[in-house]
């Protein structure tokens, strides 16, 4: 079975195992809510895909990105865990 091709939305490059900047995170969704404070209706959704490492890149510096660390924390088993 063909592995599906991802294309980042904010550099261009194709996204998978085989790219210089693959992070093992990597194709990461970003979801863009239109009307966001409005009823469910009246909102709209697009999906984009991109490089965590240009997701990162694009971030204002105060805002925390922690997707690697709670990826670390699925890995050991520590969230969800009761």
């Amino acid at each position: 079975m063909k592995k599906i091709e991802y294309q980042c939305c904010f550099c261009g490059e194709g996204i998978g195992e085989s790219a210089a900047r693959f992070n093992p995170l990597d194709p990461c969704a970003v979801v863009l809510v239109a009307n966001w404070q409005q009823p469910d209706h009246e909102q709209a959704e697009q999906q984009f895909f991109c490089h965590l490492s240009c997701f990162k890149g694009v971030m204002w510096h105060n805002v925390p990105v922690e997707v690697e660390e709670l990826a670390v924390d699925l890995d050991k088993g520590a969230v969800g865990a009761s």
